[in-house]
């Protein structure tokens, strides 16, 4: 747990030092779901965190491994609700092609949508 936090603070220490970054892709593909320890601190510290320093909407396209997509459905159990974090939009891709491409439609989407209140 320890080294799951120090991994996303140092993250968020990167995305201190940039422009606003509002579009994230992250593959877990490979390590396999988070547990309900490591769910429940980004909800609860890391979350807050993030919407303080970058101050607007998310977007996180979030790749899974096609087993881990699969039990995800299958074995759906509701969980302890944790705080809603609405500025973050998750999406779940089994492939990063896919992933990237709704990645470029978000960011397209809110383009338009500046140019449209300009």
């Amino acid at each position: 747990m320890e080294q799951f936090k120090n991994l996303y603070w140092q993250v968020l220490q990167f995305v201190k030092t940039q422009k606003k970054i509002c579009y994230y892709s992250t593959d877990i593909s490979q390590i396999g779901p988070f547990n309900t320890d490591q769910e429940a601190w980004l909800s609860r510290e890391y979350y807050p965190q993030v919407s303080n320093i970058i101050g607007e909407n998310i977007y996180a396209a979030v790749i899974f491994s096609e087993g881990h997509f699969k039990a995800l459905v299958n074995n759906y159990v509701a969980s302890d609700p944790l705080p809603l974090n609405d500025f973050i939009h998750f999406n779940y891709f089994t492939d990063v092609e896919e992933a990237a491409d709704w990645l470029k439609l978000m960011q397209k989407g809110q383009d338009v949508a500046f140019a449209a209140t300009s």
